[in-house]
């Protein structure tokens, strides 16, 4: 086979076989039906505590702002462009306090943070706000704003509150899984694109992967993981002696682990 069909030489083969891997769509593959989900259970959510507008906020950064994941409302394209500042907002209150506010007028609140609503040109009123949480750490804020019809609107109600928290706990876990995936289609993408686009081999490879998640925008935890899968596969990728060396010393730090683990009473997530 001359590969004639692939244009004329390397060069040109080069270039064709770059333009077919960048056609290719990574987006969305893992992190779509998870996001799917969660506007489900938002949507369920929303009507079970009684709320005409709903959102999932998430982390933005490591500083402790927020952005919002997804919305349901006729304000939701122009909610996901809205940053939070950290600290800001009942919803940043109830992220860096991890404990829940159901709020009936936030006129009367002082930590509301009306930005959202002049980009939005939405006007909210009362507000139940809850957190996310992943183990010990808290990872974002499912809120409720307003209810049906027109204001005044009654109180959000403790067993209203108590709905929402049960839902948290299931959007919570999703929500892991999402910016989890998001991060590993990321850097899938990337490094497929660079092994076809590079002769550096494995090692310039992992050297690239590892440079870009030390400092991409993550949760430390997610980014953490797929550094210890990276530096994994490329130790395992150079023989048997070293991936039966690796498995023994995982193995040992596990067992570590786990006794530290039942001494404690803290298994992490």
């Amino acid at each position: 086979m001359n590969g004639e069909g692939f244009g004329n030489g390397n060069e040109s083969f080069a270039v064709e076989l770059g333009e077919a891997v960048n056609a290719i769509d990574f987006s969305n593959s893992l992190t779509e039906p998870i996001l799917g989900a969660i506007d489900n259970l938002l949507q369920l959510a929303s009507r079970s505590v009684g709320s005409a507008e709903g959102s999932v906020l998430v982390r933005d950064g490591n500083d402790g702002g927020l952005k919002f994941l997804t919305a349901i409302g006729p304000t939701k394209d122009k909610l996901l462009a809205v940053k939070v500042p950290p600290g800001k907002g009942i919803a940043g209150s109830v992220f860096s306090s991890g404990q829940p506010m159901a709020v009936n007028d936030v006129k009367e609140e002082g930590s509301f943070w009306s930005e959202a609503d002049k980009i939005t040109g939405f006007r909210t009123v009362t507000v139940l706000a809850t957190p996310l949480a992943m183990g010990h750490e808290t990872i974002g804020v499912l809120e409720f704003v307003n209810r049906p019809g027109e204001p005044p609107y009654p109180p959000f109600t403790p067993e209203e509150m108590d709905r929402a928290a049960h839902f948290a706990g299931t959007i919570g876990r999703l929500v892991d899984a999402y910016e989890f995936a998001n991060l590993v289609e990321s850097l899938f993408a990337r490094s497929l694109k660079a092994s076809i686009a590079t002769e550096e081999g494995v090692g310039g490879g992992a050297k690239d992967a590892r440079e870009w998640l030390s400092n991409v925008s993550s949760a430390p935890e997610h980014r953490d993981l797929l550094l210890l899968g990276v530096s994994l596969r490329e130790i395992v990728s150079r023989g048997t002696a070293e991936r039966d060396l690796c498995r023994e010393m995982l193995e040992a730090l596990l067992r570590f682990t786990e006794t530290r683990a039942a001494s404690t009473g803290y298994y992490g997530f």
